[in-house]
This record gives C-alpha cells, structure tokens and sequence, in this order.
C-alpha cells in the first residue's frame, strides 16, 4: 500500500517472508519509485511477482490463474493401485433417513408437464365448402393460396362482408393483392407521425358474458365474441372514443382471439393476440385494437380473461355432448349455461377427457359459480378492464383483415405496445378450446398447423406510426398534472407504469 508522505512498505514488512515461500500466492517484490512524490508514478513502478512472473498494478491479473494456458496433460500421474485407505472416513452416525434409488430427481411435482401438449391436424375435408382455408403452409389451401379461396358472391359467409366496407360489400378477394396487407412486423423505426391527441376512450357498455348479447362463437380460425348490434339506446354495446385515426365513438362488433400472435414486434411473435374490431359507418372502415398475450412463466392468472375462457368452455362442452349424444344415438338438447344440467355436463366431460381434466379440473368452483348461479359474469364485461390494458400507446397503420377474404386497406390497426399478461395454464385452456373442438356432428374444426398455429404470416412491411407519450398523456395523468403531464409520470395517484415491449426513440 502507497501513502503519500509514508515511506512505502511492501507485504515482506508485515508476514514472515519464509513461511510464505514458494506456496503459489501473489509477492510483492521490493518497492521501485520515482523521487517527485506522485502516488500515480509510485503505482505505475510497483512490481508483483505473480507464479514467478513480474508484473504491474495495471495488468489484468488473475489471482487464481496456475497457469498462463490450461494443460493438456493431467497435473499428476494417476496411480495405477487402489488407495489404501478411502477419500473420506464413514460417518459414525447412520444417515436419517436412508437413499432410495427409485425416488423422484425432483422433490415435488412440476406444475406444468415437461413437454407441452400437442394439437393433432384436423385433415382437410374431402370436398371443402367454398371459402374454406387453413394454415398448413404445405396445404393448397394455405396461406400462400388464399388468394384462390372461393368467394361464393351469393353466400359470402364471410362475418365482416355484413359490413358496408368501402362502399359497398366485398365479394372479391384480395389475399394475393400485396395492397396494404396484414398482419406485419412493428419496430422501433416508424416511420409515420402520430395525430392522435389523446388516448382511445372506452366505454364498457351493458353487455354481459354471461348474457345473450354477447354470443360465443369457437370458429376453425379463432374464438370470437360477436356483439349484438345496437338496436336502440339501451342496451349499449362497448364502444370506443378515438382520437384521430377513426375519430368519433364507435361500436364494437367482435373480438377475436388467435394464437399465436399476428402481428410481431421487431420479429418476435408473442403468445396470442386479442384483436377487437369496431366499424365506423361515416367512414366505412374498421378500427382495429390488437392486445398481445403473454403467458410468461409466472404470471399470475387473469380473472377478467378468466371470465372469458370460463364462457367458451361451456360452448365447447355443449358441442362436445351433442358429438357424444349423437354418437349414441340419445335425443336430448343441451339446456344452455344457467341450468344444473351444464354443470352436470361438464363434470360428465373433465371425468371422460384427460387432457381436459388436467386443464379444467381446478377450476370447478369457478364453473358452479359460472353455470348455476353466473356471479362471476352477472356484470357488464369490460373490454378495457385494467388486467387487459396496461398502456394507452400503440402502433398504428392502415391494413387489412388478416384472413379471406384480406379485404385490402379497410381496417385501421392500432396495436398497443404493451401486452396483456395471462397465465401458462389460462394459456393452455385457450388452444384447448380451439385446437380441440368438435362440433355437434363429431367433426374437428379447427384448421391450425402442425405449430398450433392459426396466425396468418407476417406480410410485406407498411408504413406505420407509434404513438407515444410525447404525443399525448393518460387522461388520468392530464387530470392530475394538466396536458403536460407530470414531471414524473404514474407517480402516486395514477395506474402504475409498465413498460413497453420495446422502446422507440
């Protein structure tokens, strides 16, 4: 150690330089300085004797380095004769309790099996119906061939041509067009500007899951939720204020649900994507809001999603009785979810379905409340409940519908830049619902890929913006701190911060 002022020592002043000899640690060697004084010059002159090799202060050097490269001779001869007497002495003192060799590597079961389960592919129907598609990318009906899909123009059959799109209903189809595509990739290099001035701003409307007003559908793309149309003042479907982009409020009409992700952020595809569409009927255009779903290990469950999956499973299981009834030969009809009967049903299904059971099992408290007496889902179901939106950014851009017929520049997207945390397990029971359905005559519905996979690829990149807080504030955020915002955002008083997937300058 150098003191300036103090006559510098070295580590022989302090030990017993012999005992030390040759044990392999650091020495210092004797002290060689300048005379001006500076501990910097003093430093730069230290030597250290390191294995035998002089060095200084400023080398990088590894203490427990034995040599400069590794051997490629063992250190020592092995002995070619057992050793006399054992590495370790035996403990004196039986062991507790004794080895099995048969126990488990683990001391607990894991929660979630080691390999995730898989979805077999439905094969394609030996005379498919016009407008059928599916997303084997091996398939003449996958998504490189979507654009010979069959648009029968006097039953189009396709959800969003009921719609005044464009002036008029769509019977074309424009999968193979390349126009204004989607889904696409998202970055952090926009490069088209935000004109929103504030957050969208939801209305939860009076819909129930529980109700008839919002119907149920498990589809062979997707699970949806269609919403009634509005037929008057009241009841009111969920609506959506925008800002720019779509401006005015607007109904919703459906929310799908796909899985994996769509759309990608910098080419990373999440675990599912929510998408609720609302049409605007000035602008007869959709207006889009993409929420990602991540179902990192260790989140908790989402209990508003929950109410969701607990509402698909009862149509699955209808479906799935009617196959069984019918199978049978039994006439009967599945009496829908308020009665003791749909509990009965789903008993009869989680004892029969190991799959299911392993899945649904748990969550039969939820299913007598869900069923017999719908606490749970009595209120009005929010699609902007704060365990689904955690940001009020997005990217947006202008695209298409993501299936046949790919309507071409008709929907406004809006894909929010942080995504909605579901559980693994609430994950799983999703694809369950989807991948494995059967409907009422015992067929598979559902068109995924050999990857569990109903999300059309990426397509061509289009310009796009991202909107973020240097455009606009939480109206929660405004109402405390004014337009501006806060010195320091989602401080105390507002919704926590959470951050985006990833950050664009």
């Amino acid at each position: 150690l150098l003191i300036s002022g103090v006559t510098p020592r070295t580590w022989e002043d302090c030990i017993d330089p012999v005992a030390l000899e040759d044990d392999g640690a650091p020495r210092v060697a004797s002290l060689e300085h300048s005379n001006d004084g500076k501990i910097e010059n003093m430093a730069k002159d230290i030597k250290i004797i390191m294995h035998g090799h002089p060095t200084t202060l400023f080398e990088e050097v590894d203490p427990y380095r034995i040599t400069s490269e590794p051997s490629s001779a063992p250190s020592a001869t092995p002995s070619s004769e057992p050793s006399n007497s054992p590495t370790a002495y035996p403990s004196t003192i039986p062991s507790v309790s004794p080895t099995i060799s048969s126990a488990p590597s683990t001391l607990e079961p894991t929660k979630r099996p080691t390999m995730q389960p898989t979805f077999s592919v439905a094969s394609v129907p030996n005379n498919p119906k016009p407008g059928y598609f599916n997303y084997d990318p091996s398939s003449p009906y996958g998504p490189k061939f979507w654009r010979n899909v069959e648009i029968d123009q006097a039953k189009p059959g396709f959800f969003h041509e009921n719609f005044d799109v464009d002036g008029g209903s769509r019977v074309s189809n424009d999968c193979g067009s390349g126009d204004k595509q989607s889904p696409i990739d998202v970055c952090t290099s926009p490069r088209g500007t935000c004109t929103e001035t504030h957050e969208m701003r939801p209305k939860p409307g009076d819909y129930k899951m529980s109700g008839n007003l919002i119907e149920k559908q498990i589809l062979p793309s997707m699970l949806r939720l269609v919403m009634e149309p509005r037929t008057g003042e009241e009841p009111d479907p969920p609506q959506i204020d925008f800002s720019s982009n779509g401006r005015g409020i607007t109904d919703m009409t459906n929310i799908d649900f796909k899985f994996p992700s769509e759309h990608s952020v910098c080419g990373h595809q999440l675990d599912g994507e929510m998408q609720y569409y609302t049409f605007h009927p000035m602008r007869k255009r959709f207006v889009a809001v993409a929420f990602f779903l991540d179902a990192t290990e260790g989140n908790p469950r989402n209990n508003h999603l929950q109410d969701v999956i607990d509402a698909f499973t009862v149509e699955f299981v209808k479906n799935k009785r009617k196959c069984e009834e019918k199978k049978q030969g039994l006439a009967g009809s599945f009496v829908n979810g308020g009665s003791g009967r749909g509990l009965e049903m789903i008993n009869e299904t989680i004892a029969e379905d190991i799959e299911f059971r392993q899945l649904f099992d748990h969550d039969l408290e939820q299913w007598n409340s869900t069923i017999q007496s719908n606490r749970r889902l009595a209120s009005a179901w929010h699609p902007f409940d704060p365990e689904i939106q955690k940001s009020v950014h997005f990217w947006g851009y202008s695209g298409s519908l993501t299936e046949p017929p790919c309507t071409n520049n008709s929907v406004d997207w809006k894909v929010m830049d942080v995504p909605t945390p579901i559980s693994p397990k609430q994950l799983q029971q999703f694809k369950h619902l989807l991948f494995n359905h059967v409907d009422g005559n015992c067929k598979r519905t559902s068109v995924h890929n050999s990857k569990a996979s109903v999300a059309r690829p990426t397509q061509p990149p289009l310009r796009y913006y991202h909107c973020s807080r240097d455009e606009y504030v939480s109206d929660e955020e405004r109402l405390v701190c004014g337009d501006a915002g806060c010195v320091i955002p989602f401080g105390a008083g507002l919704n926590p911060y959470y951050p985006p997937l990833v950050h664009v300058p």
